[in-house]
């Protein structure tokens, strides 16, 4: 089936697409790593980011300045002069030591934020990978599905021929085969949507491409054993961001708190000229001590304004680790119910799917008629359709719960198949 399948999308699409690529879970990943423009973007954020953090350190080394001078007055004598100036500071109320730990905690706040675009942009391209699976089981189920229909349509038409159904039964049973080829052909048309939709989940700007897979929508997976949500929420980038933040306020706030105190700096000079003959050289060290004695209530205000930051991202953190318990709690509680709903569906299926064949048998010997026999078969073919939407929509809910806690996938166990 699968094959008779591939053969009616290659005669449908390669007449006016390039080619067919094939794909699978293992190159979306790769892929998506290697292309996505938000991925590539929250990497060169993080990159900055560290820069800024390794710069920080500058402020413990001495500044070296190379500077020179030349004049040629008409009425003078040529002066020139070159020299080198050097300073390190010695004590600055502890601002450098917190503008360290500030750089190093927004260095953190960058790689969560990284996490969480490769999390996103991993969730995008397996939701559009999902689908590309689901048009592919459903162009197969829909062809299945007509073939049935068309069984079906013949059998009611060897009936109304024999006298035994009116020609309404018929008509209907036409009407069905027409809706099943309609259905067929719009997954088909399905296919060349969520092809271009992962093209571009992948970051990869193919024209003219249709991706095709072998692997299927997972039917059941293992449940997940209820988690300690503490601990659940703590490796969440939501979190680390929002706790991160507030370990930057907090240095930013140590930082400004010390602009009262005075800070100590040491300088040297030398420099050599030749102003007059012969020539001199020079060279002075000093320290210089200075403090902030008015500034307007600059200071104060910074003081403030970076004590209230402190507060915000606070209260910030607390608002953030209550509202992803609720969430996790509310998303492992959908993930479990639409399982344990899913097995249910499948020992459904397969008790209609006996059923279906004991109407037909029934039907066939006359001893059940045309309205329960259709009824029977609609549900059976039916519940094929839902089935398959609902092994979607379990296999998404994993997909969103691994997003939820900021997974890469990349690591994650093969999906059973």
């Amino acid at each position: 089936m699968k094959k008779i399948v591939m053969i009616l999308l290659s005669i449908m699409f390669l007449g006016s697409y390039g080619y067919a690529e094939k794909i699978n879970r293992a190159l979306v990943d790769k892929q998506t790593l290697k292309n996505n423009p938000s991925i590539a973007v929250a990497k060169l954020n993080l990159d900055n980011a560290k820069r800024a953090y390794y710069g920080s350190f500058g402020s413990f080394f001495p500044s070296l300045t190379l500077f020179g001078t030349s004049s040629d007055a008409k009425f003078e004598k040529r002066e020139r002069s070159y020299g080198l100036e050097t300073s390190l500071s010695l004590f600055s109320g502890f601002k450098t030591y917190n503008d360290v730990k500030e750089k190093a905690a927004f260095v953190k706040v960058a790689q969560a934020n990284y996490d969480r675009a490769v999390s996103n942009a991993m969730c995008t391209a397996r939701t559009e990978y999902i689908n590309l699976m689901w048009a592919y089981e459903t162009v197969e189920l829909s062809v299945q599905i007509r073939e049935r229909r068309i069984k079906n349509k013949d059998l009611i038409k060897f009936k109304y021929n024999l006298g035994d159904v009116d020609i309404s039964s018929l008509k209907i049973e036409e009407a069905n085969v027409a809706n099943a080829d309609h259905n067929l052909r719009r997954a088909q048309r399905y296919i060349e949507t969520t092809s271009a939709a992962l093209l571009k989940a992948t970051g990869r700007n193919d024209d003219a491409v249709i991706l095709e897979t072998d692997e299927k929508i997972i039917s059941l997976e293992q449940a997940l054993s209820k988690p300690d949500y503490n601990s659940l929420i703590a490796t969440i980038p939501e979190f680390l961001i929002a706790k991160y933040k507030q370990d930057a306020s907090k240095a930013h706030s140590a930082m400004v708190k010390k602009c009262w105190l005075p800070s100590v700096d040491i300088v040297g000079d030398m420099m050599r000229s030749n102003k007059w003959s012969p020539d001199t050289e020079e060279w002075v060290a000093k320290i210089r001590i200075s403090f902030p004695f008015f500034d307007g209530g600059k200071n104060y205000n910074n003081v403030k304004t970076a004590s209230n930051n402190l507060k915000i991202a606070s209260e910030t953190l607390k608002d953030t680790i209550s509202g992803l318990k609720v969430d996790a709690v509310k998303r492992y509680n959908d993930i479990i119910d639409a399982q344990e709903a899913l097995e249910t569906e499948t020992y459904h299926l397969s008790a209609l799917k006996l059923q279906a064949e004991i109407s037909s048998k029934k039907y066939l010997n006359g001893f059940l008629i045309y309205h329960d026999w259709h009824t029977m078969e609609d549900n059976y073919i039916n519940f094929q359709i839902e089935l398959l939407d609902h092994r979607k929509k379990v296999a998404q809910s994993r997909v969103n719960w691994d997003n939820f806690l900021g997974k890469g996938f990349t690591n994650d166990e093969e999906e059973n198949k």
